[in-house]
């Protein structure tokens, strides 16, 4: 079986693959990869394609991110879901196939470290040269109405989504790049106060107020004609995957991200959709327990990392010069 290894723009069929597969995220999309490449992230879009009778069978998307001649190569980077993308009609081993060429691709001389995370289970135990990490997700399936979900929060998050309607608290969705751009200055706020560097510049949330608005839906919480909060979700394949909901730290007195992802569940459920995804925790208890208030079941799946030695060591050596700067 010949996997074909592209680079750049993605192949014109790709995303009519990824339709194809129910279990493809938005992250497998052309759309996410070209965000990554075209807004100053560093990344170079790589293409793992399986033909079969003429036709885009499977393919694994990943990004390459060079840095003073290394590089780090990623399906998908951020943390965000990856692997294999398999229509129902590939051949048997294709998955496999695919997995084998990411791994090559990892073990080249430049390649210091590669991740790769699977969301549909598709790896299995183990990927030979990696290291193997459980993540869980927290998911809600929307097979309901609105009123027996409600009826599955708890009462911690109920009692929330109350205290923010009755102070007036308002959600809408946004419909312009400043919408945007005041949900990307919300976050580097948050991101200041969680002591990280963010990965995304005003350019990605100018380009990302671009995209077809049925694949993106930031939702924004007002108060006295003042934007307090955001939530920002992509949606594919029947899955609402929210990526970051923030607040303004001020605002948290009035509860608004519970309501945020009421609304968003809500209008999950009127588009037809079914599954509202809020990912995983990081191990935080307190995000941990917020996601469990709206009556989440946790899903299991694996991350995959690889790094040299030499990669190790060298940013074992950075991180300790920091910290010595510090």
């Amino acid at each position: 079986m010949e996997i074909h290894v592209a680079h750049g723009k993605a192949p014109a069929e790709w995303d009519d693959l990824v339709r194809r597969d129910e279990a493809a995220t938005f992250f497998h999309t052309s759309t996410w990869n070209a965000l990554l490449e075209e807004t100053g992230a560093g990344f170079h879009p790589v293409w793992l394609l399986l033909d079969a009778g003429g036709t885009l069978a499977a393919g694994l998307p990943a990004a390459i991110r060079e840095r003073s001649g290394v590089r780090v190569l990623s399906s998908m980077p951020h943390g965000t879901f990856g692997g294999p993308v398999v229509s129902p009609g590939a051949p048997d081993g294709a998955a496999a196939s695919l997995l084998d060429t990411f791994r090559k691709t990892a073990r080249e001389a430049r390649t210091g470290a590669a991740h790769l995370v699977d969301f549909a289970g598709r790896v299995g135990d183990r990927l030979e040269g990696f290291e193997t990490a459980e993540g869980t997700a927290q998911v809600l399936a929307l097979d309901r109405d609105y009123e027996e979900l409600w009826s599955g929060f708890k009462p911690s998050a109920r009692n929330k989504i109350r205290k923010a309607q009755k102070a007036g608290v308002t959600v809408r969705r946004a419909d312009s790049e400043a919408d945007f751009l005041t949900y990307c200055d919300m976050l580097a706020e948050c991101e200041r106060k969680w002591g990280a560097v963010s990965e995304f510049s005003e350019e990605f949330f100018r380009a990302l107020s671009g995209v077809d608005r049925g694949l993106v839906h930031v939702w924004l919480a007002e108060h006295e004609g003042e934007i307090i909060a955001g939530d920002l979700n992509f949606v594919t394949n029947g899955t609402v995957f929210n990526w970051g909901n923030v607040s303004r730290e001020s605002a948290k007195r009035l509860a608004p991200n519970n309501l945020l992802h009421a609304a968003a569940i809500e209008d999950g459920l009127r588009e037809g959709h079914s599954v509202y995804n809020l990912g995983s925790s990081a191990g935080i208890p307190g995000v941990e327990a917020f996601k469990e208030s709206f009556g989440t079941t946790r899903v299991a799946y694996r991350e995959y990392r690889s790094e040299k030695p030499w990669y190790r060591a060298a940013r074992a050596l950075a991180t300790g010069r920091r910290g010595g700067r510090s």
